[in-house]
């Protein structure tokens, strides 16, 4: 396979990142593109959290991904391209790891509820069970406490 091939399969991949006008990078699997937008898959924004290492005694960058809109359910995004300055093939391990996330991402999203009376639904049958465990018959709630062993640390 030629360099010029190897660009090329590289290019038409749907797994991209894009770099918005607000200075957001947000990483996508892109499946629609329009004259003035296009339409994204499970949108993930890259968050940076800072943190104390106190024994190297200075601050350490995790970086993760996470929801780039939140409170929805929502898998798919329309992004208008005046909004994009610039779009980037995703690096392949973070590919891999981007990919890895939508999986268990969409796992979850088979359990969530579908609409607000499924939602009630299951409000309402945990408040069954809850009624069936708080009854007379389990006997008085008595948290017994155990000597702690110092000797261990864990």
């Amino acid at each position: 396979m030629s360099e010029t091939d190897e660009t090329k399969t590289l290019d038409t991949s749907p797994f991209k990142v894009l770099k918005l006008d607000n200075g957001e990078d947000v990483i996508c699997k892109i499946l629609h593109e329009y004259t003035d937008a296009v339409v994204v898959e499970r949108p993930m924004a890259i968050a940076e959290n800072p943190h104390f290492n106190e024994q190297l005694g200075e601050v350490i960058t995790h970086t993760g991904l996470q929801h780039w809109m939140n409170f929805t359910n929502d898998t798919e995004f329309a992004i208008a391209k005046k909004r994009i300055i610039a779009v980037g093939n995703l690096a392949p391990e973070v590919g891999f790891y981007y990919k890895q996330i939508c999986k268990k991402l969409a796992l979850r999203d088979e359990d969530n509820p579908k609409d607000e009376t499924e939602l009630k639904n299951r409000i309402q049958a945990l408040n069954e069970i809850m009624k069936n465990v708080n009854t007379e018959e389990d006997g008085p709630k008595k948290v017994i406490q155990l000597p702690l062993d110092k000797t261990k640390l864990h």
